[in-house]
């Protein structure tokens, strides 16, 4: 199984959302593949989801139920495939706490724009989740964005309404970009399987 960490700050807004609608999402296309939780580098433990939070992460076909925040730690970070942060500045916090997952941390833009070329050139195969280090390498300067802050989503809690629409709506293209990774790596490793029996 493929363990995915997502981590913002609070851990009760942004990091829930991606965690709860991500699950979902790979649920639907590749069950029993993927684990994703999510802890915060400023969490309190056990803390709630922000109720916008809990409201889209329904409409979007997720489940809020049962969620509790979680402070981020070195351990809470071992065996994780992928560590998916929302902003830079939480990306930095992981790699003080686990330097070698240097390779495997992104933020959630940062990793949608590295992948998003590797899906339109079919590089996305069975072993993807073992071989992205090596293959967004290659993509990750000639993909870099004009601004570096268009890597983050920035944190909508003290905004309004409209703040955490545009928080939902960055975060689910940057989804989509992984779930259809994860579509095309298991299509490919069913087929792998189909051609061996």
């Amino acid at each position: 199984m493929t363990a995915i960490l997502i981590v913002c700050e609070g851990n009760v807004c942004r990091s829930p959302y991606v965690e709860r609608v991500l699950q979902a999402r790979l649920d639907a296309v590749a069950p029993g593949r993927f684990s994703v939780s999510s802890a915060g580098t400023a969490a309190v433990a056990d803390s709630a989801m922000f109720p916008r939070s809990a409201d889209a992460v329904r409409c979007a076909g997720g489940d809020p139920e049962g969620f509790a925040a979680t402070p981020l730690t070195a351990a809470v970070l071992a065996d994780h495939a992928l560590v998916l942060t929302l902003e830079r500045e939480h990306r930095a916090a992981v790699l003080d706490l686990a330097p070698v997952l240097l390779r495997r941390t992104f933020t959630l833009r940062e990793f949608a724009r590295l992948a998003r070329p590797l899906l339109v050139q079919d590089e996305v195969h069975t072993g993807f989740w073992d071989d992205f280090p090596r293959l967004v390498a290659r993509s990750r300067l000639a993909t870099a964005p004009a601004e570096p802050a268009d890597d983050d989503i920035t944190d909508p809690v003290r905004g309004d309404a409209a703040d955490h629409e545009r928080m939902c709506e960055l975060a689910n293209e940057a989804i989509a970009v992984l779930v259809a990774c994860a579509e095309r790596a298991t299509e490919g490793a069913d087929r792998a399987r189909t051609v061996g029996a």
